[in-house]
């Protein structure tokens, strides 16, 4: 039984149909990923699935059930006790997202004590252990530094690291390496797969990168003009279909020495 169903859903921002009939089933412990050009409404499926879709968007048609339940149904405080505990996300830049002018050990402790009744001093050293986790070096010092004074990488890592705190069921990320040189991009793909294994945790990612969605996925959803082009198990998607826009993205991987690492 699917973890997540999608049923054929529309997303209106006013009049305007931003997402037209998408259908997207993800079972426990898989990762699908969502790949499509800029504006092509990926990222607005996920936030839909949150229910934080923002400037007035909202789901005129369809459902989305999470665990035989209705997430259009659901309540604020039912949103309140899903969000970071059973469904977390992790944005393109988690440190645009985090209050610049505080430490992101204030931050990390006043996330933890929004889903759970603790101390500061109990909080701040659950958050410690989560970085440790992530493999960030000297968790203490990054607990005690702003957002600015981390690279790109690392903020990301605070990001997962605070997105997984409470071990979530379902993990959606928005274009998380996006932003990272190449060497941080593959850390934070394997961090993610290995998310997926140890905790069970299904994921998923937003992405322009094919190389990346063909890396992680089980399951590839491609995404044109707020509809889903094609989708399917990575191997069809990637060796079997006929889609012409599917076989334009691909063949759009750079290769190297003649191989397309895809």
């Amino acid at each position: 039984m699917a973890l997540l169903d999608i049923k054929g859903i529309d997303v209106s921002y006013g009049k305007s149909l931003t997402v037209k009939n998408c259908s997207i089933a993800l079972d426990p412990a898989k990762i699908c990923s969502v790949v499509g050009e800029s504006g092509s409404g990926k990222t607005t499926v996920i936030r839909a699935v949150l229910g934080l879709l923002p400037g007035g968007g909202s789901v005129t048609a369809g459902d989305i059930v999470y665990e035989n339940r209705s997430l259009l149904k659901l309540s604020k405080g039912e949103w309140r006790s899903l969000r970071g505990r059973d469904i977390s996300m992790i944005f393109q830049d988690s440190g645009a997202m985090m209050n610049q002018t505080r430490l992101i050990g204030k931050s990390f402790v006043e996330y933890i004590r929004t889903h759970e009744s603790i101390s500061k001093q109990d909080a701040w050293k659950k958050g410690a252990e989560m970085l440790g986790r992530m493999r960030l070096p000297d968790p203490d010092r990054i607990m005690n530094s702003y957002p600015f004074q981390l690279s790109g990488g690392m903020r990301q890592r605070v990001g997962i690291a605070m997105g997984m705190t409470y071990q979530p069921r379902l993990l959606l990320a928005d274009e998380p390496t996006s932003a990272l040189d190449v060497t941080t991009q593959a850390q934070i793909v394997r961090q993610m797969m290995e998310l997926r294994d140890e905790y069970g945790t299904s994921i998923i990612i937003v992405t322009h990168d094919i190389g990346v969605a063909a890396y992680m996925a089980d399951h590839v959803v491609v995404m044109k003009d707020g509809r889903i082009e094609d989708q399917g198990e990575r191997g069809y998607i990637l060796n079997d279909s006929t889609n012409a826009y599917t076989r334009k993205l691909i063949k759009a991987v750079p290769s190297l020495g003649g191989k397309r690492y895809v």
